[in-house]
């Protein structure tokens, strides 16, 4: 495949690749966060920031873009142990997310570069989630008039 600056297309991938990794247990992974969450452990990849830069003067330019991806793991009842298994959850995720380094030749480097966990809620169900951002660069030619 080639290059792409297109976030929808590396959002897809990302939600294929997560929606298809039996190690990670997720019972789904959406497009975009959702306000009610059906089941956990869930996974949601929220499309973010692109920017480009102009990098030679035959067009190219690099892309940089920032994608969300949040975990859902349970409904909080014991916040110690909610908070323990988020996080476990959140670093296999990440470690399962630093795997995709060109994610499948659409990019040319791609890395996580922060997670936090707490909680969130949703549908009035306090749940213990975890945040990653993940940050994936990539280089392409402007199109000609």
């Amino acid at each position: 495949m080639a290059l792409t600056d297109n976030v929808s297309t590396v959002t897809q991938y990302l939600v294929d690749q997560l929606d298809g990794e039996a190690s990670l247990g997720f019972t789904n992974v959406f497009f975009g966060d959702q306000d009610i969450i059906p089941s956990v452990p869930c996974a949601s990849v929220e499309p973010g920031i692109l920017a480009r830069e102009l990098i030679e003067a035959r067009r190219f330019v690099q892309a940089q873009m920032e994608f969300i991806i949040t975990v859902y793991v349970a409904q909080m009842e014991n916040r110690q142990t909610n908070l323990k298994n988020a996080l476990l959850k959140a670093e296999a995720t990440r470690d399962k997310l630093d795997t995709y380094q060109t994610c499948g030749d659409i990019v040319i480097f791609s890395y996580c570069t922060s997670m936090e966990v707490g909680t969130a809620l949703r549908d009035n169900n306090l749940l213990a989630a975890a945040r990653i951002t993940f940050y994936a660069i990539s280089q392409v030619q402007l199109p000609s008039a």
